[in-house]
């Protein structure tokens, strides 16, 4: 007889701003067009109103996506994320007529507690600064496909995070470090 052990049940205090990520099975890819994109950008918004969920920052790559979530409650950021992410998933393997030919995501999300304002920063930078790394764009606001755009979408508005938005000139600056320098200096 087969047993099957059941997975550790994730612990995600409420209050905690968390760097969550996930990336597509094998490395494949999550969005070949920008109907694709603006999907899943509704799909998030959608998730919001079934399980609702602070989203400070956010940048969709073609084969993976990251977030700053920011739950109240405890327990509320992994039933946001499993209802988005499988939602998702039923949604790509629908449209793709892949239904029953493996998974979409190479596992369950990621997510990473931010510990302070400096590892805060640094993760809203390394997630706003994606497509520049990338080198998809040569500054981040010209990624349309996160919170670092000029014009955000009005399908995912942003939520205020537990410090104020860094300025786009530390997001896209090189190198940054914070023990030296001052955010004012950006």
């Amino acid at each position: 007889m087969f047993l099957r052990m059941a997975r550790r049940r994730r612990t995600a205090p409420g209050g905690v701003v968390y760097h969550v990520f996930n990336r597509g099975s094998r490395k494949g890819v999550l969005f070949r067009s920008s109907e694709e994109y603006v999907a899943f950008v509704r799909l998030i918004s959608e998730a919001r109103t079934v399980r609702p969920m602070r989203i400070i920052a956010y940048c969709l790559m073609t084969n993976h996506w990251h977030f700053l979530l920011w739950p109240e409650r405890d327990g509320q950021l992994s039933r946001f994320m499993h209802w988005l992410t499988t939602t998702h998933a039923n949604h790509c393997r629908r449209e793709t007529t892949t239904v029953g030919e493996g998974a979409v995501y190479q596992s369950r999300f990621t997510a990473v507690p931010i510990d302070d304002v400096f590892h805060l920063l640094t993760a809203w930078r390394y997630v706003e600064r994606n497509p520049v790394e990338a080198r998809l764009v040569s500054v981040a606001q010209d990624w349309p496909w996160s919170s670092a755009v000029e014009k955000p979408s009005a399908d995912l508005p942003l939520d205020a995070g537990p410090i104020p938005r860094p300025p786009l000139s530390f997001i896209n600056a090189a190198e940054v470090d914070l023990g030296t320098k001052s955010l004012v200096a950006y």
